[in-house]
């Protein structure tokens, strides 16, 4: 089956791909390909807008969800951690460098204030996912309860097919009741999963910081969207990636699982790189358990992750709006007592074109 469909393909086609709400209305199965999306602050008010025309030059630093500057510039989420991956929340603006292309750029917009998250819980509930799922489910709970009070969540499961079942909320009890209601049979449509998860975060999520969160097993059975498209999609939006894959046991290295050291399937290593790629891409973070007993932990540092990233703005000293992709990279001075401190980022944004037609004459 071909990759690349009109728009009203897109609208009639329903069998792979099916993210549909528990509640109000049936989705159309995928949102525009191919629309930019920007990764700048989310779109501002009327009012703001008009702030931004009387004030086009501001560089002032702001703090809380809304950054109320102007359209060019880039904002960053960026978590910073020590050798022993631990969180570093309390540095200041001087220790930080940003790159775009290699090119080093001047920071803007500095604020390491907690800010609501707009989340998604993405679960897998395929059939191998079964003996699992009640400490999955405990775990994206756990979640929810270190979560900043103005957080909203939806819940996708996926299978054969991945189905929005609750829709954002601040509500976490409807999360609660649904969760409770998973039950693990068939396939896995992981990549479809996360397409349409993004998709939906970066859409219709009202918080600049958006994530989803992510446990599977790796498998890749029954997808519609290829590997390509969802780092395409991941690119094109400003959603971060944080994974769990329960990657041991898959293939041949099952036979393998008792002992302490053993090798990788080479099913297990394409689990593990692509989950792995998805949150590199997106400045997030995968996680590989060797038991069900460390979700909780690792729940609780992706909820100290989310909570303790600094927000870096810049506006480009490459002003064009060409439609490329820039490369960014973020570095940190080393602590003296903490020793070397690695910056974890987005891997970089696209130049969106300007419309020609909303150009002033």
């Amino acid at each position: 089956m071909p990759r690349n469909r009109s728009e009203g393909e897109m609208r009639d086609q329903t069998c792979h791909c099916r993210f549909s709400l528990k509640r109000p209305l049936l989705w159309a199965l995928a949102i525009w390909l191919g629309m930019p999306i920007v990764i700048w602050p989310q779109q501002a008010s009327p009012v703001e807008r008009q702030q931004k025309k009387s004030a086009p030059q501001s560089r002032s630093e702001e703090v809380g969800d809304v950054v109320a500057l102007t359209a060019e510039l880039v904002v960053l989420d960026v978590t910073v951690v020590d050798r022993r991956h631990h969180v570093v929340a309390d540095l200041e603006k001087d220790r930080f460098a940003v790159y775009e292309n290699g090119v080093r750029q001047e920071i803007a917009f500095f604020s390491r204030e907690e800010a609501p998250v707009s989340l998604g819980l993405v679960l897998d509930t395929s059939g191998s996912m079964r003996r699992k799922l009640s400490k999955v489910i405990a775990a994206a709970k756990s979640l929810m309860r270190q979560s900043h009070p103005e957080d909203e969540y939806f819940l996708v499961e996926f299978k054969g097919e991945a189905e929005l079942l609750e829709d954002f909320t601040r509500d976490a009890s409807l999360i609660h009741d649904a969760l409770d209601n998973l039950i693990a049979s068939g396939q896995t449509a992981l990549l479809d999963a996360i397409y349409l998860s993004v998709e939906h975060a970066q859409k219709y999520g009202k918080h600049r910081r958006k994530a989803i969160f992510v446990v599977t097993d790796g498998e890749e059975r029954n997808s519609y969207y290829t590997r390509e498209q969802v780092l395409e999609r991941l690119r094109e939006s400003d959603v971060q990636v944080y994974a769990i894959g329960f990657t041991e046991g898959l293939g041949e290295a099952a036979i393998f699982r008792q002992t302490e050291s053993r090798r990788l399937s080479g099913q297990e290593k394409k689990a593990r790189k692509l989950l792995e790629e998805l949150a590199r891409e997106s400045g997030g973070r995968a996680f590989f358990p060797q038991s069900l007993d460390e979700l909780d932990a690792i729940a609780s540092t992706i909820a100290r992750e989310l909570r303790a990233q600094y927000a870096i703005g810049y506006y480009p000293s490459n002003p064009e709006r060409d439609g490329s992709w820039r490369t960014v990279r973020v570095e940190v001075t080393p602590d003296k007592e903490r020793g070397p401190l690695t910056a974890r980022t987005r891997a970089g944004y696209y130049a969106m074109k300007r419309d020609p037609a909303k150009r002033a004459p």
